[in-house]
């Protein structure tokens, strides 16, 4: 049967859960926090191993986190384990394919300006364009803007496969969009508010150092995770 989403019910629903398990987010979000302020003060996204190590313990965050939520005992198996690392790396490359294609987009408006240097007016505009998405903290929020709504069918929707290879529902990536069928438009809203504008308003606010910046990160974090996995929970309910 099609679901139509109600996101202002979802968003109260979603809320009074955070409020219901606050003690619980917290811990994780204490977790999180120490990882983020060692990558901010370290600078491990410098570093490649420290980045890879960080990197995988921001995986199995998430695996723990989804198997605590859905009380899957026990948490660890290797079947779950492999299975859900490899319905990850699908989804992962289907939507590393779609952000190299945005940035091969973006540079070739960088060379379309280059052949356009015989049309001086049209050759200004595009230079300016470029350096504008480029160079300004207002022109890279639009250039992801298109992102997050790609994002939301190469990622955000394929990754719901995910979760039901941890859960054990139907981990199928193609039942994941029949799941959501006639609401993409409002997933793609909801996802927009959490991973562009909540974060592009905190980096205007927030000061740049390792313990705010770790602040910040995690509770923003838990804050995507839990509406993410409430909104799975819409659409794969029983």
């Amino acid at each position: 049967m099609k679901k139509e989403l109600d996101l202002k019910r979802f968003v109260i629903d979603t809320l009074s859960f955070s409020a219901k398990n606050f003690f619980l987010l917290f811990l994780f979000g204490t977790v999180l926090f120490v990882a983020s302020f060692l990558s901010f003060k370290y600078a491990f996204k410098h570093q490649l191993t420290m980045l890879c190590f960080y990197g995988i313990f921001c995986y199995f965050f998430y695996y723990v986190f989804v198997s605590l939520y859905y009380e899957q005992k026990p948490i660890f198996t290797s079947e779950k384990v492999v299975n859900s690392f490899i319905k990850m790396l699908v989804v992962f490359s289907l939507s590393l394919t779609m952000i190299i294609a945005c940035d091969l987009t973006l540079k070739l408006l960088k060379y379309m300006a280059q052949w356009l240097v015989g049309f001086p007016d049209l050759y200004e505009i595009l230079k300016q364009t470029y350096y504008f998405l480029k160079g300004s903290v207002i022109g890279q929020f639009l250039i992801y803007v298109p992102l997050i709504f790609f994002l939301t069918f190469t990622f955000f929707i394929p990754s719901f496969a995910w979760i039901s290879s941890i859960n054990g529902k139907d981990s199928s990536i193609l039942g994941a969009y029949e799941h959501v069928s006639g609401n993409c438009l409002k997933i793609a809203l909801c996802l927009f508010v959490l991973f562009l504008f909540l974060p592009f308003v905190v980096n205007l606010l927030v000061v740049q150092s390792p313990i705010y910046l770790g602040v910040s990160h995690a509770l923003l974090t838990m804050i995507k995770l839990v509406f993410y996995v409430k909104l799975y929970d819409f659409f794969y309910e029983d």
